[in-house]
């Protein structure tokens, strides 16, 4: 398993981790400050075959490369046809916009409410960023779950929305926002 993390330091991916805590995996982390990124990333895509997933901050073309121009993808139109890996976890805002148009099976998030802010955005509700995060880490903790059990990737959504707390926006906009591209 390979882990392509978009470190940028800030709240939205400070709890990223709990995907792959306690797992025997390849992690690369992405910093502003690398230079040969693109080369680590296309060789850890090239090379894995069995899980990859792909984290941080994101839009419908891609996976941002952090910085603040967002003019830079980690994961783009010119790489995502190295992937060979059977299984790919796709964890951005409009990642699933991005998987769809280039036809990348996997499980993918739409937007993804990992700050107040975009709680307030799209949601039009005022919770704290510690309430934000506990939702989260929660659904994190789930998706590193169904890793350690093997779960097909493609029972993921089903699994995942059986566990949604209703009586949270959050939560529930989050889990539905998960699609499984065949």
């Amino acid at each position: 398993m390979t882990i392509i993390n978009a470190k940028w330091g800030d709240v939205d991916n400070k709890f990223n981790h709990y995907i792959w805590d306690g797992m025997d995996c390849k992690v690369i982390e992405i910093t502003p400050s690398m230079t040969d990124w693109e080369q680590i990333v296309d060789d850890a895509i090239a090379n894995e075959t069995d899980t990859l997933i792909f984290v941080g901050h994101g839009s419908a073309y891609g996976l941002y490369f952090p910085s603040l121009t967002f003019d830079e993808y980690i994961l783009h139109p010119n790489n995502v046809n190295l992937i060979k890996a059977k299984n790919v976890i796709c964890i951005w805002c409009y990642a699933s916009s991005f998987c769809q148009k280039y036809q990348l099976k996997a499980l993918a998030s739409s937007m993804f409410i990992s700050n107040s802010i975009e709680a307030e955005t799209v949601l039009g509700i005022s919770p704290s960023q510690d309430d934000v995060t506990t939702i989260q880490i929660k659904i994190f903790v789930e998706i590193n779950q169904l890793l350690k059990n093997k779960t097909e990737l493609k029972d993921y959504v089903m699994i995942l929305g059986a566990k949604t707390d209703i009586d949270n926006p959050i939560d529930t906009f989050n889990r539905q926002g998960f699609i499984y591209i065949e």
